[in-house]
C-alpha cells in the first residue's frame, strides 16, 4: 500500500476538522505533492504534525540559497581571483550536468549573463558560472518549497 495525498478539504473531512483549521496549520507546512486540479496536497502523517503544532525545526542556513551565499563568502578570494571565465551554454550545461536546452530555457526566464546572444537558439550567449549556479539555486529552492510541480518542470529544473 502507498501513502495517499490529500487534499485540504479531503484532510478536512478524513480527521473531521474545520477546513480552515486543516488550511491555517498547513499554511506554512511544504507540500508533500500535487493532487488533481494542481492543489497542493499532503500526506495524512505530515497533517497530523501540523495539526500538533509541532514547534518547527531550527533553520539551516545550508539549506538552499542562503547556503549557497555562506559558501561564497567564505572563498570569495578562490571564486573571484584572477579574470571571469565567460562560458557558452553547452560548456556551461556540460559543468553543470544539464541539458543545453535546459539552460537556455532558463535564460528565457532571467538567468543572468555576462553577454546577451540569441533567446531563440542560444548563439551567442556568454555565460558566468556563479552567476547561474545561484539563479538555479534560488529558483530550485523556491519551486522545491513551494512545493510547484508544474513550474518547476516547466523551468526545466
Amino acid at each position: 500500500m502507498t501513502k495517499q495525498i490529500y487534499s485540504i478539504s479531503a484532510l478536512a473531512v478524513e480527521l473531521g476538522r474545520d477546513r480552515r483549521t486543516v488550511a491555517g496549520a498547513l499554511d506554512r507546512v511544504v507540500p508533500d505533492g500535487m493532487v488533481k486540479g494542481g492543489h497542493r496536497g499532503w500526506y495524512l502523517q505530515t497533517a497530523l504534525k501540523a495539526l500538533k503544532a509541532e514547534p518547527p525545526r531550527q533553520f539551516d542556513p545550508s539549506d538552499g540559497p542562503l547556503g549557497t551565499m555562506l559558501d561564497r563568502l567564505e572563498s570569495w578570494r578562490e571564486i573571484y581571483s584572477g579574470k571571469p571565465l565567460d562560458l557558452s551554454i553547452e560548456e556551461m550545461a556540460e559543468i553543470i550536468g544539464h541539458p543545453a536546452s535546459s539552460v537556455l530555457t532558463w535564460l528565457r526566464a532571467g538567468c543572468p549573463y555576462a553577454k546577451r546572444g540569441d533567446f531563440e537558439t542560444g548563439d551567442g550567449f556568454k555565460l558566468r558560472a556563479p552567476w547561474v549556479v545561484d539563479w538555479l539555486c534560488s529558483t530550485s529552492f523556491i519551486a522545491r518549497k513551494s512545493g510547484d510541480v508544474a513550474s518547476a518542470a516547466k523551468l526545466q529544473l
